[in-house]
């Protein structure tokens, strides 16, 4: 799986800080599989862009904002939209302007819903890394809110 072992702990431990009003830092949660970073890194070179590593970086103030306080989800909700497209299954959809991963695999939401999770980078912040800026769970029935 493309989180490390501890991925999860340091995203939710980043969304709680946001949440009480702290400021996160930054942490190295998980990685592109082969394949996915060398999709992303053949688009984005592409575009005149450098390549980035594999490493996934994660901030959470973005994310918690959009998700939680802007859309109604709970910080356990945004941590299983993350977990579908960080995983080996999830493919990098090229035709978007930034760097989307995709799981193809719908799981069923809380609401019952058959979603789509897909996460979001952000890849000039940070060079030569890429972080995770959102989650977008294509399918719940909601109209998401940047």
């Amino acid at each position: 799986m493309p989180l490390y072992a501890d991925g999860f702990k340091k995203i939710r431990r980043n969304l709680i800080q946001v949440q009480s009003g702290q400021k996160p830092r930054v942490a190295k949660v998980g990685f592109f599989t082969p394949a996915q970073i060398a999709q992303i890194n053949a688009v984005r070179i592409d575009m005149g862009f450098p390549a980035l590593r594999p490493e996934i970086l994660f901030h959470g103030s973005h994310l918690f904002d959009s998700r939680c306080i802007k859309n109604p989800y709970t910080i356990d909700q945004v941590l299983e939209q993350i977990q579908c497209p960080l995983s080996d299954a999830s493919v990098v959809d090229p035709s978007r302007p930034s760097v989307v991963i995709r799981n193809p695999n719908k799981r069923m939401d809380h609401n019952g819903m058959l979603v789509n999770d897909e996460a979001v980078f952000e890849c000039s912040g940070r060079k030569p890394y890429a972080d995770l800026y959102s989650v977008v769970p294509v399918g719940d029935g909601l109209k998401q809110k940047p």
